[in-house]
C-alpha cells in the first residue's frame, strides 16, 4: 500500500468529468447495493440525499451532482459513497459524497497543476483548486470544504437530531403499548 502523502489524490467520476481531491481527506469508500441505501430526511438541504450509519455513527450524504448543478441520479443508477474526514467551519466533521465511479489514486505534483480558467459569471469555478491534464483528460482539483458550507451541515444536524427523538418517542410508544 501507498504511504499517503500530500501530492495524492483520489480521481472519481460524476457525469462523465473526472474529479480529484486529496487522498489524506478520504476514510472509506463504500458500494451502494439494495441492502446498503440511503435513509431520507425530511427538511434536509436540497444537496443532501440522506443519511448512513457509517461505524456507528449517522453521517450525511451530499449529492455531488446536485451541489455542483449536474442531472440528479435516476432510481435506478448506481454509485459509490467516499466517506470523507473535512474541516468545515473550523470543525471536523464525517460526511459521505455520491460519485458514478472511483477511478484511481494518481500523483500529483504541484508543478502540473493549472490554473482554473475563467469561463464567465454564471460558471462557479470557487470549488476547483485547479486542473490537471493527464491522459486526453482534465482532472479537476476539488476543495469539497469550500463547497460544504457549514451551514448546510448545522440544517442537516438539527434535521437527524429531530429525526432521532422522532423514533425515540415512537420506539418509547411502542414500548409502553
Amino acid at each position: 500500500m501507498k504511504k499517503k502523502t500530500n501530492n495524492s489524490f483520489l480521481t472519481f467520476i460524476l457525469n462523465n468529468e473526472f474529479f480529484a481531491l486529496g487522498v489524506e481527506k478520504v476514510l472509506e469508500i463504500i458500494e451502494t447495493s439494495e441492502e446498503n441505501t440511503l435513509t431520507n430526511l425530511p427538511k434536509a438541504p436540497e444537496s443532501v440525499e440522506g443519511v448512513v450509519n457509517f461505524r456507528g455513527n449517522v453521517i450525511p450524504i451530499v449529492n455531488t451532482r446536485l451541489k455542483f448543478d449536474m442531472p440528479a441520479y435516476a432510481s435506478n443508477e448506481r454509485f459509490v459513497i467516499m466517506v470523507l474526514q473535512l474541516n468545515i467551519g473550523g470543525v471536523q466533521q464525517i460526511i459521505g459524497t455520491m460519485a458514478d465511479k472511483v477511478v484511481d489514486v494518481i500523483e500529483i505534483q504541484e508543478k502540473d497543476i493549472q490554473a482554473v480558467p475563467e469561463v464567465g459569471q454564471g460558471v462557479n469555478s470557487d470549488y476547483i483548486q485547479g486542473v490537471v491534464h493527464r491522459q486526453d483528460k482534465f482532472i479537476m482539483l476539488l476543495d469539497l470544504e469550500s463547497a460544504i458550507q457549514s451551514d448546510e451541515i448545522i440544517r442537516l444536524e438539527d434535521t437527524v437530531e429531530t429525526e432521532e427523538g422522532a423514533e425515540d418517542a415512537i420506539v418509547e410508544e411502542t414500548i409502553e403499548v
